[in-house]
């Protein structure tokens, strides 16, 4: 987390105490079962909650004791891709 002010993702400790975000998935897009996101969505209604979303489901999949996956090789490109129907079916 970052802790100076100046940043605009700071976290201040009083909000998340630890040095190191659990293991969470960055980036546009991240994908969870349907009972899964139910309970995230419940664990959030508790935790204090941070300003990056990414991590914060990060640090509720870890209150859950839900381990972050890698996706498939190639499933998620950091490039822009033309858009081609069979290619983007066979993405998620």
């Amino acid at each position: 987390p970052l802790r100076n002010r100046a940043y605009k993702w700071f976290v201040p400790r009083e909000v998340y105490p630890n040095n190191t975000y659990p293991p969470y998935c960055g980036g546009p897009a991240y994908v969870l079962s349907g009972d899964l996101a139910l309970r995230v969505f419940s664990v959030a209604q508790v935790l204090p909650v941070i300003n990056m979303e990414d991590a914060f489901v990060g640090i509720c999949l870890h209150a859950l004791g839900v381990a972050v996956t890698d996706p498939p090789p190639g499933a998620f490109t950091m490039y822009r891709l033309d858009y081609d129907k069979c290619r983007f079916s066979r993405l998620v």
